[in-house]
């Protein structure tokens, strides 16, 4: 892989599986099914010799080469040094916060109203794992995962005709996803990176807190959580990838 690159190298592992035709073994009296021959003790057939298990490893081997990332291909990342420090400051330009609706509060139900939407803690983001350079028909490309443990979230604030107030709020205890980045700029000060998109990878613990309402409205948005996860995840993906989305693009205007 290109020099200077401050990513860890992946072990690329093929396998090669051959199979025999049915019938084919009564067609051709030289042709014998593994079945009928005599095996070693690792499963390589008594008659393969050593010469031939090394042609094996020698193909395995060219071809693991082959899938492996070439500074001779269209894409040449020998210029380019990307280290956990960059994606450290690009995630630090991220807005802490990101408000999405009306302004002022809207009625949701008779008596109860709710405010603006408010994401906060992209910028609190965490990288996980290595880098990975690639490259999409001649772009030169990275990639690496971030993750949130809780940090992320998404609230409203809301009020009651009788007075009562406080806020709802939408976490996750893990979201993970792999980020994609353009290399679109490089020189002796540095490297420019921009936003491509944004992949799911897994999330867990979905949960909807209630602050400042009564046990029992309380209750009723923990059994909303429990019996309606796929719903609440649902809502807290979009959020956070149309989140994402609008702050790599603020980044970059």
């Amino acid at each position: 892989m290109g020099g200077g690159l401050g990513a860890s190298s992946g072990l690329v592992a093929g396998f090669v599986s051959v199979e025999e035709q049915s019938g084919c073994g009564s067609c051709n009296p030289s042709i014998n099914s593994t079945r009928g021959r005599e095996l070693h003790s690792d499963g390589l057939p008594a008659d393969m010799g050593l010469p031939k298990v090394l042609a094996v490893v020698a193909f395995l081997a060219s071809s693991c080469a082959a899938m492996l990332y070439r500074t001779d291909s269209p894409c040449d990342f020998t210029d380019v040094t990307i280290d956990d420090e960059v994606f450290s400051r690009l995630i630090a330009r991220l807005p802490e916060g990101s408000g999405s609706g009306p302004q002022g509060f809207h009625t949701l139900l008779p008596g109860f109203e709710v405010g603006r939407q408010i994401f906060e803690g992209l910028s609190k983001l965490k990288k996980f794992g290595p880098t990975i350079p690639f490259c999409a028909k001649g772009t030169r490309m990275v990639q690496a995962d971030f993750f949130s443990d809780g940090d992320a979230h998404f609230w409203s604030p809301w009020k009651t005709c009788s007075g009562d107030e406080g806020r709802v709020t939408v976490r996750a205890g893990l979201t993970r996803f792999t980020l994609q980045f353009r290399v679109v700029e490089s020189s002796a000060s540095g490297i420019k990176l921009e936003f491509d998109r944004a992949l799911p990878v897994t999330t867990q613990s979905v949960r909807i807190e209630v602050e400042g309402a009564g046990r029992v409205v309380r209750g009723v948005f923990e059994v909303l959580s429990a019996l309606l996860p796929s719903f609440v995840e649902e809502l807290w993906m979009g959020q956070i990838f149309l989140n994402i989305n609008k702050g790599f693009r603020s980044i970059n205007e």
